[in-house]
């Protein structure tokens, strides 16, 4: 869409069940994201943006549209459960990428090196296993110290939630949750399971919230934070 000036401004817009209002996201990743409730009129958001121009302007000269090439680590702190692995590169068959645990926090990632994005996402499928086994049974000790009860818990890496709470009590949780703090994911943890009592972000839910987490406005200002600089 053009601005006022003339300025193209290119976003991707999404629609979500759960958003109460219009929320604008700019990262290295996925450049401009655009958040709207469900039905929300879209005649209304050249307004919105131009309301918002200058953080926009800001946000850009931070955030590039363009996400910078994606650079494989060569190592992996796991800060959740105080673990760091080392990570080795080899390069093999043209057609796959594997990865192998060699050692004690040894990985080593064989094959097409020269598709970064494959590398992603077999890095990626290694820390969603990761959090099947860490993260769903301490979010269900989590839960059963607070009295709540969670059908089921998954895990996946996201790109724009921590964590989701279904209608059927099941909880949806990001992968990348094992690079941050334990005591950020606990808040996390609770966020969700407090979900299961309220289905929005109302006062109530807040000041429940806050029962468990008197400091839940900072934790949230650190989640913000530290959102662009986690990268596997």
């Amino acid at each position: 869409m053009l601005l006022s000036d003339g300025t193209e401004l290119v976003f991707r817009l999404r629609e979500h069940a759960r958003a109460k209002r219009v929320r604008i996201v700019v990262s290295h990743r996925a450049g401009m994201v655009v958040t709207i409730p469900r039905g929300f009129d879209r005649s209304r958001i050249p307004a919105i943006l131009e309301q918002k121009r200058a953080w926009i302007d800001e946000a850009l000269r931070r955030y590039p549209m363009k996400p910078a090439p994606y650079q494989p680590p060569e190592r992996i702190v796991l800060q959740a459960i105080g673990e760091e692995w080392t990570v080795q590169y080899e390069a093999g068959d043209p057609k796959r990428v594997t990865l192998t645990r060699r050692g004690d926090h040894l990985l080593h990632v064989a094959g097409a090196l020269d598709r970064p994005e494959v590398v992603r996402h077999v890095l990626g499928r290694w820390l969603v296993i990761k959090a099947r086994r860490h993260l769903a049974p301490w979010l269900h000790r989590v839960a059963g110290e607070m009295g709540f009860s969670v059908n089921r818990v998954t895990a996946r890496v996201q790109r724009t939630l921590w964590g989701s709470c279904s209608s059927r009590n099941a909880i949806s949780l990001n992968a990348r949750l094992l690079l941050i703090p334990p005591d950020l994911v606990r808040y996390v943890f609770i966020h969700e399971l407090m979900h299961l009592r309220h289905r929005n972000h109302s006062r109530e839910f807040w000041q429940d919230v806050a029962v468990h987490v008197p400091d839940h406005r900072e934790k949230r200002i650190e989640l913000k934070r530290r959102w662009n600089a986690l990268e596997i």
